[in-house]
């Protein structure tokens, strides 16, 4: 299913950074952002940088090497696979690990992926493996000449993109159930094959990736102690509301798949009870011919019609006089 823009791939897209470093910025006065070649990650007065890493370059670990200070919890995040989504923080750093989605060349998603970030009030370092949309927005609003006060406000709209981006899909999943829907109300002629199942797979797994999202921002704005991210105060109540909004109507969205289950199971049992129905009732009615021809089929002496020339008509007339009154007396006890 399509996300609405197309993106078209860069040449870092094709070919890959050069020294792990797929861009970095440097936002001045107002906020605005200047592209530079290198990752400064000094503290500036009255600027603040944003440094973001290919982690599949093994270049990005020197990287971070210049960065002295940054807490060791952190540098094992960049430097490990880590698929749990958690924000934490320790000697003045902000760190953890954000859902995206994966998008190819053509910015088609591929998947749930994972962005790492770090940050501290004047540095934003962020890195990931495959290609990702919610960090590609934020760096196309940032070429677009779109302010930022500091790396909060950065972390805070990139939650927000990929919040947009999963509310779309769900936008997509749910205009398919629609259709799955209107299918099976209007008598289909192939239950088995609905097309409900993809999207109940792909409910259920944007569905976890926005809870794990959920749980992780609400830690960090209503957690105990050290606990509570103060640096992302003023948004966080903002990215929590948005975040619960997207997980109930994913769970709506799933509701409305299972109860579109339950139709088509009940679709499939009626059509299993009426096919078994008729067996039952075909079976019930060769039953008396069967018992029929088998009694006239026995070698022995003295069975009717034997040596008459009409014998076969005659049995075959009893056979259907039999099958008739059955259909009769299934009639007047109304099993037909």
């Amino acid at each position: 299913m399509g996300l609405g823009v197309s993106v078209h791939p860069t040449l870092e897209d094709l070919v890959g950074p050069r020294s792990g470093l797929l861009c970095a910025y440097r936002f001045g006065e107002g906020g605005v952002a200047q592209a530079v070649t290198e990752a400064g990650f000094s503290p500036e007065p009255g600027a603040w940088t944003w440094a973001h890493l290919a982690l599949g370059d093994l270049r990005s670990k020197l990287l971070l090497d210049k960065v002295p200070d940054l807490p060791a919890d952190a540098r094992a995040l960049f430097l490990q696979r880590e698929d749990r989504v958690q924000l934490e923080q320790a000697r003045g750093w902000v760190f953890g690990v954000l859902p995206d989605l994966e998008r190819d060349l053509d910015g088609r998603p591929q998947g749930e992926g994972r962005l790492v970030f770090a940050l501290d009030g004047t540095r934003l370092i962020t890195g990931r493996l495959h290609a990702l949309r919610a960090i590609d927005d934020l760096r196309r609003e940032v070429d677009g000449g779109q302010p930022f006060d500091g790396p909060a406000a950065a972390l805070a709209r990139l939650v927000e993109h990929y919040v947009d981006r999963v509310e779309q899909i769900f936008e997509d999943l749910g205009a398919e159930l629609s259709r799955v829907e209107d299918y099976v109300l209007t008598e289909p002629q192939d239950l088995a094959d609905t097309g409900l199942a993809p999207v109940r797979r792909s409910l259920s797994r944007y569905r976890r990736e926005v809870q794990w999202l959920r749980g992780a921002l609400t830690r960090a704005y209503a957690g105990r102690g050290s606990r509570r991210v103060a640096i992302l105060g003023e948004w966080l109540p903002d990215l929590v509301a948005a975040a619960e909004d997207l997980d109930r109507e994913a769970a709506s969205l799933q509701e409305r798949a299972r109860l579109l289950h339950e139709e088509v199971d009940t679709l499939i049992t009626n059509a299993t009870n009426r096919a078994m129905r008729t067996l039952t009732v075909i079976s019930t009615l060769l039953i008396p011919p069967t018992l029929i021809t088998g009694a006239f089929g026995m070698n022995l002496g003295g069975i009717p019609f034997a040596h008459s020339p009409s014998g076969f008509f005659a049995v075959a007339l009893l056979c259907l006089g039999v099958v008739a009154g059955l259909l009769w007396m299934l009639r007047r006890m109304d099993m037909l």
